[in-house]
């Protein structure tokens, strides 16, 4: 059996224009597959209001409601159809799904009769028994379970008891690198002869936002020339339930504190290229995500892979990614060490280039190239494609796979 352009791979996910981490996640992975193999079509089930469904373009070939139960089964019933398509890719967060704890997507797996594969990309540890029950059931469905770290692999061996032949480990990708010289980016973004810091990503409380700002009282008096940027727009979430309360709070903050010539909130939801631009020409990037258990973020790994020297607060991917050599890892996250360790660095050039060139190549596994090639492997293997022509490159499998 061999692929042809009726043979297609349908992800199931958020997906542009709608504004998420998930949905931008699936673009570029979508986006990267199709650079690197000729012989998958890909098309997108995007988790949407049925409404919405005229602002989508290809890939996006269908609508489902995650949120209504019967768009759910009326969806799974369209896919059963399509003998085109040949497997499902899910991307699983559980507020992406209706009912309790996400229940519905289980309305949808039960009928489907087609191979899936689930990425979930957050994998709490010691769960409550109905989130235990959805995570194990979901997986005995699925022909395979794709998580982005170790971590995240243990965590599902050890405190949901998923089989370790069931777990792959492919990491969240990364995009190339601005090619623009620095001081270049600096003048065009208005931040000649600065030290600049940056945080970015879509905007709420949960991101700490505030430590940083304040860190920057005694960074200033260190550094009057740093400036912190703070980039993205406010998460359409909170956005549609408070406006934009929080971020009128931040701009507060900064005014009670007169920090308007040091700190700068970019209201923006910046393309891929000038995002990379903005972390070309960053001096140093402050992590400040509030939740210790949260399995992977690709604004840090972006940092990363942009050679940018990180100060983070302590998370599951910071761990396994960060060391002495790439970046630091607060031990208390409150401001006063945040600004402590950052005029450390702000004041070492070369412990900034050097951590900043040791984390870009801790980093080289994991660009889109790469992780497409392995998701293209993956689907060759599930669909027993021997001849199918695809990209090299090995999966990553968790550590008691190897």
């Amino acid at each position: 059996m061999t692929l042809d352009q009726q043979s297609n791979i349908l992800f199931i996910s958020t997906y542009p224009p709608v504004k998420c981490g998930i949905a931008s996640f699936t673009q570029d992975l979508v986006k990267a597959i199709g650079i690197e193999t000729s012989n998958i079509d890909i098309q997108v089930c995007a988790l949407d209001k049925k409404e919405h469904t005229r602002v989508y373009k290809r890939p996006v070939s269908m609508v489902m409601d995650s949120y209504n139960l019967d768009s759910c089964i009326e969806t799974a019933h369209t896919i059963n159809k399509d003998n085109s398509i040949k497997l499902l890719c899910i991307e699983h967060e559980f507020g992406l799904y209706g009912g309790d704890m996400g229940v519905y997507l289980m309305g949808f797996l039960a009928l489907i009769e087609k191979p899936f594969i689930i990425r979930f990309h957050t994998v709490l540890p010691a769960p409550c028994s109905q989130r235990l029950k959805i995570v194990q059931q979901v997986s005995q469905l699925a022909d395979k379970v794709i998580v982005m770290t170790h971590n995240s692999a243990r965590i599902l061996q050890q405190d949901y008891a998923l089989s370790p032949e069931k777990i792959i480990i492919i990491p969240h990708g990364t995009h190339n690198n601005s090619s623009i010289e620095v001081d270049e980016l600096k003048a065009t973004y208005d931040l000649s002869n600065k030290l600049v810091l940056c945080t970015f990503g879509l905007l709420s409380p949960n991101k700490g936002i505030e430590k940083g700002i304040m860190a920057m009282k005694a960074i200033r008096e260190e550094f009057p020339e740093a400036v912190y940027i703070v980039l993205g727009q406010t998460h359409p979430n909170l956005l549609a339930q408070q406006g934009e309360q929080y971020r009128r709070r931040l701009q507060q903050l900064i005014r009670d504190n007169n920090l308007l010539q040091n700190v700068r909130l970019v209201n923006e939801y910046v393309p891929v290229k000038k995002l990379m631009e903005y972390l070309a020409l960053t001096d140093l990037y402050l992590f400040t995500s509030l939740d210790p258990h949260q399995a992977v973020s690709g604004t840090f790994l972006y940092a990363m892979s942009a050679g940018c020297p990180i100060i983070s607060n302590s998370f599951v991917l910071a761990k396994e990614m960060l060391d002495a050599k790439t970046g630091i890892i607060l031990n208390t996250g409150s401001e006063t060490e945040l600004a402590e360790k950052a005029i450390g660095l702000l004041g070492d050039e070369q412990l900034r280039r050097d951590m900043g060139q040791n984390a870009w190549l801790r980093t080289r596994d994991t660009t889109w190239k790469k992780v497409s090639a392995k998701h293209a492997q993956l689907f060759s293997g599930i669909l027993g494609l021997r001849n199918a022509k695809f990209a090299s490159g090995n999966l990553y499998f968790n550590k008691s796979q190897k």
